[in-house]
């Protein structure tokens, strides 16, 4: 089973997904699993994963089958520096 994120915006450094489910009411959620990440030991913006690999809540660990798999994709974002001065 292959579950496709993709994060639709910029991202550089640490970076935290949280897969939710959001409760009819729209009000409760609960955290289905976790991915986290640095984007500079990733290849081409795509962060493949397994199910041991995935932060999961321990008593959902066995919701999800053997064959879990996460892809994760994004775009890389070349951070600017700003450097501000005063003058006296």
């Amino acid at each position: 089973m292959l579950v496709k994120i993709d994060i639709h915006c910029r991202v550089q450094g640490d970076v935290v997904v949280e897969c939710i489910h959001l409760n009819e009411d729209f009000v409760h959620e609960e955290m289905m699993f976790r991915v986290m990440f640095h984007t500079a030991f990733v290849r081409s913006n795509i962060l493949m994963l397994n199910r041991d690999e995935i932060d999961i809540l321990w008593e959902a660990k066995d919701l999800f089958p053997k064959d879990f798999k996460a892809e994760v994709s994004y775009c890389y974002s070349l951070a600017k520096a700003i450097f501000w001065s005063s003058r006296s």
